[in-house]
């Protein structure tokens, strides 16, 4: 009597192809530093957590070594199996002689490099009244040491000598060469805008020149003057605005002197750095020139609006004077407002120093918010840079690269897909369902998971609400820190498995 039986078929992958079955879909470990989740840490000591099934895991590794099995059970004279591709193994063993004689000697060197950049990163360069000024080609140094080292100390780990845990192995193999690939063109094309620069130094400096005299001299001295001169009958203190405008125009008529001189020396510093350290160090040096350089004489005037408007309408007008004027005092241990009988030499000094504030305000609101505004328009262009850079960082190349020519070395799961034969007997045709066993690939959504992470950091950062709350506040304006979107390489990614 015939039993019912069914076939569940499928691909034995060779040893040397990195192609494997998995459970659960994978991810790159190339992400910025801030987005470590710790929760995943924790849960794995969650004895509520659901464990998955050790039978799945089990048939899974059945799945992988099946072409070892099927080698030792059909071959009569077992040959030594091929654990990488010809390539990949031409690859590693060239990483591996440049790692042996030419990184090895430097690792202390390179340690010691590392300590220095990152005190150089941790030191404040400017002083406290102008804090937000982030070095990002400080930062992007370290990264460059970082990526140094990461090579020179975990390059010889990627020698495979073991069948077991394919998923892993070529987890680490993906993001050594995305790494990898993301230096060599990252410097390639550093080379190509290097000397791009060097050739046009001049012409690009007399045009950077023009532009910021017409949009970083001219402009805000144009419009001191127009706010001085009473605009659309705003009827501003007269004393006060005067103070303003001779300051202001006195710090952008010293900025103006001394940046045309210096215009061709940036350019040729940008060429150098462009050529040694790749594109990433430009754009990171370009926002510092804007943000130190461009923009200094701006930052320092919005600096001292904003330390006015602060002091006069923030701390003073609105908080400790508003209150003497309704009686009223903040109460430290409580955190709450009550009521408070003041003396009448208390009150009226009070309303006296309210009411003269009351008069200055409008005039130190006015070219506070002028100052904020050439504010937030160098930020957004920094914004723009800091973006750039971020997604050259983590580009995922190679993946991607693994993705269009074999998914299979990507996959985020399995299904099956149902075949159907016909099977002919002596009385009958019978129908038998078959299961054919599919490699789901991952998809390019799962790759670019970091950009997402990496555009909700940004964006949150740059909130346009964030922002006005910032500037009615009278806080500082600052650009994201470098470290929340820097590149970091995954010790431990290559170190073992995972």
């Amino acid at each position: 009597m015939p039993q019912d039986y069914s076939f569940v078929l499928y691909k034995s992958h060779a040893t040397d192809s990195l192609r494997f079955y998995t459970l659960d879909p994978l991810r790159t470990s190339v992400r910025p530093a801030s987005f470590r989740d710790p929760y995943n840490s924790l849960s794995n000591y969650d004895f509520t957590r659901p464990s998955k099934r050790r039978e799945d895991h089990a048939i899974n590794n059945v799945l992988n070594t099946s072409y070892v099995i099927q080698h030792v059970v059909t071959t009569r004279t077992p040959r030594r199996l091929l654990l990488l591709p010809k390539t990949a193994s031409f690859l590693l063993t060239l990483a591996s002689t440049t790692q042996s004689h030419l990184f090895s000697p430097l690792a202390h060197l390179l340690s010691l490099l590392r300590h220095v950049a990152l005190l150089a990163t941790n030191m404040p360069i400017l002083p406290q009244a102008m804090s937000g000024v982030e070095e990002y080609s400080l930062q992007q140094l370290d990264v460059r040491l970082e990526q140094a080292t990461f090579f020179a100390t975990h390059v010889a780990n990627l020698q495979r000598h073991t069948i077991h845990d394919v998923a892993g192995y070529s987890l680490r193999y993906t993001d050594f060469f995305n790494m990898v690939w993301l230096i060599m063109n990252d410097i390639t094309l550093g080379l190509a805008f290097g000397t791009f620069l060097r050739e046009n130094s001049v012409v690009l400096a007399n045009m950077t020149n023009s532009a910021t005299q017409a949009l970083l001299a001219n402009l805000p001295r144009t419009t001191l003057y127009w706010l001085d001169s009473w605009p659309a009958g705003l009827k501003l203190n007269a004393e006060l605005s005067r103070f303003y405008l001779t300051t202001l125009v006195g710090v952008i008529d010293t900025w103006e002197s001394l940046l045309p001189p210096l215009s061709p020396t940036f350019f040729r510093l940008l060429a150098v750095c462009s050529s040694l350290g790749g594109l990433t160090l430009a754009l990171a040096l370009m926002s510092d020139i804007l943000s130190v350089v461009l923009t200094a004489h701006l930052r320092l005037a919005y600096e001292l609006t904003r330390a006015v408007y602060w002091a006069a309408g923030v701390r003073m007008g609105g908080g400790l004077l508003w209150g003497i004027f309704r009686g009223k005092r903040h109460n430290v241990l409580r955190k709450r407002t009550d009521s408070w009988a003041y003396d009448i030499d208390q009150l009226l000094f009070g309303t006296v120093l309210f009411t003269l504030l009351a008069f200055l305000f409008p005039t130190a609101l006015v070219y506070y918010v002028l100052f904020a505004g050439l504010r937030l328009v160098t930020l957004l262009v920094q914004a723009v840079l800091e973006t750039l850079l971020a997604f050259m960082h983590h580009f995922p190349l190679f993946a991607l690269m693994l993705r269009v020519k074999d998914p299979h070395r990507l996959p985020r799961g399995v299904y099956f897909k149902l075949i159907t034969s016909s099977t002919k007997s002596k009385d009958s045709a019978r129908h038998k369902p078959y299961l054919s066993l599919e490699s789901q690939p991952l998809s390019l959504s799962a790759i670019f998971f970091q950009y997402n992470e990496l555009w909700a950091r940004l964006a949150r950062h740059y909130n346009p609400l964030r922002l006005l709350y910032r500037v009615l506040a009278g806080k500082h304006l600052s650009s994201i820190p470098p470290y929340s979107i820097r590149y970091v390489a995954d010790p431990e990614g290559c170190a073992k498995p995972r």
